[in-house]
């Protein structure tokens, strides 16, 4: 399989801005690694898309939605053709299932 392209949904985006803004508040360097960590897992997806878990939840089954667990923030995405995307990036203690319940099909 030839790598995949990983794009990060706005919402998503959105995400990764407040983990920094938070994180920064506290720890510029805490910051700052915790935001190279999510990238470069993002760049093992362009190799690897089938790496995280998929979702067992009946309701987001049809969505073939998978998690990647970035310690303590876990990544929400989906395999479409070649493309990775990435719905949302949320702290792992978040209720994850009711938020992607929320997500329009794309």
């Amino acid at each position: 399989m030839e790598n995949c392209k990983v794009e990060l949904l706005p919402v998503a985006f959105e995400d990764l801005d407040e983990i920094f803004d938070y994180i920064l508040l506290e720890n510029p360097t805490a910051a700052k690694n915790m935001l190279d960590n999510i990238m470069t897992a993002f760049r093992r997806l362009e190799q690897f898309p089938y790496s995280g878990v998929k979702l067992i939840d009946e309701s987001l089954k049809y969505y073939n939605f998978r998690m990647l667990i970035i310690e303590p923030y876990v990544a929400f995405y989906r395999l479409i053709d070649n493309m990775v995307y990435v719905y949302r990036i949320l702290h792992g203690t978040r209720d994850y299932i009711r938020i992607l319940k929320n997500i329009k099909s794309s």
